[in-house]
């Protein structure tokens, strides 16, 4: 079986109120942008250094996102709890 890529996400919104999920993994963040398949009401934003952002276009769409890529959904303090066990490996 293959091993597959842990994937961690966290909800928030845009400025504007849009819903954003933010994604991190102990692979790191290039290992999202593999790992994740998008579909159209949804867009990326990856930058060098940051976390992948994935911003809803449609109402729903991050849900089904987040389930059909096995994301695991943390509330705040397990997103940041999290985030400081893995470390910088999660920006690479």
């Amino acid at each position: 079986m293959p091993d597959r890529t842990q994937l961690y996400g966290y909800y928030t919104f845009t400025h504007g109120w849009g819903r954003v999920l933010t994604v991190m993994s102990p692979r790191g963040r290039t290992a999202v942008l593999e790992a994740v398949r998008v579909g159209a009401d949804v867009t990326v934003h990856a930058r060098k250094e940051h976390l992948t952002q994935f911003h809803e276009k449609r109402a729903g769409a991050l849900d089904r996102l987040a389930d059909s890529n096995d994301i695991e959904i943390l509330n705040k303090s397990e997103w940041d709890a999290r985030k400081a066990d893995l470390g910088d490996v999660i920006y690479r």
